[in-house]
C-alpha cells in the first residue's frame, strides 16, 4: 500500500470513528437532558482526539474500504383488488336514503 493510500485510509477511518462517537455521545446526552454549547464542544474535541489515537493504532489492510451500505427499499405490499359488483352498489343504495330528512 502506498504512503498516500495509507494516509487516506487512516483519515477515512479517523473520520468514521469521529462521526460515530459524536452521534452516539449526543444521543446519550440527549437522554439525560438538553445539551449546552460547552458540552457539544467538549464532545467534538474529545471525539476528535480519541479518533486520532484509535486510527493510529489500526493498521489499514490491503482490502478496499467498504462504502456505506445502502438499504434496499422494502417491497411494497400487494393491495387486494377491490371488486365492486352491481349487487354491492345496489345494496349500498338501498341502505342509504336518497334524500336526508331535515330536523325541525
Amino acid at each position: 500500500m502506498a504512503k498516500s493510500e495509507s494516509k487516506s485510509a487512516e483519515k477515512k477511518i479517523r473520520d468514521d470513528i469521529k462521526s460515530g462517537l459524536i452521534s452516539e455521545l449526543k444521543t446519550l446526552t440527549g437522554k439525560f437532558g438538553d445539551a449546552s454549547e460547552e458540552l457539544i464542544d467538549e464532545i467534538n474535541k474529545g471525539a476528535k482526539k480519541l479518533a486520532r489515537r484509535i486510527a493510529k493504532k489500526i493498521k489499514p489492510s490491503n482490502a478496499p474500504i467498504p462504502a456505506k451500505v445502502q438499504k434496499a427499499p422494502a417491497p411494497k405490499k400487494a393491495q387486494p383488488a377491490k371488486v365492486v359488483t352491481a349487487e354491492i352498489k345496489e345494496a349500498k343504495a338501498v341502505a342509504k336514503p336518497a334524500v336526508k330528512k331535515k330536523k325541525v
